[in-house]
């Protein structure tokens, strides 16, 4: 996300939770691949995404910063959720 995006402007989208990824090297320099969800109540509104990303450290490599993205997973559902009507019988 664009360095300028704060705590207030996800919100703003309905947004609640982030998803975080690690972007560290495990032994053999592979991916960490690491992710979680992190809930945004916890941040104030005023703090930008990019500062919250150096802080971020991964519980399996140790790896300092992450990616961070918004959630827009219940959004999502919420659109796909919407049902169909079935027509009347007999008409056509």
């Amino acid at each position: 996300m664009a360095g300028s995006v704060t705590i207030a402007s996800v919100r703003a989208h309905g947004v609640r939770q982030l998803l975080v990824y690690c972007l560290g090297k495990r032994d053999g320099h592979w991916p960490c691949h690491h992710s979680g969800k992190l809930p945004i109540d916890r941040f104030q509104a005023q703090e930008v995404l990019s500062d919250i990303e150096r802080r971020c450290r991964c519980t399996v490599c140790g790896w300092w910063r992450a990616d961070l993205r918004a959630d827009y997973s219940k959004q999502q559902a919420a659109r796909q959720s919407v049902g169909w009507m079935m027509p009347p019988q007999g008409r056509k």
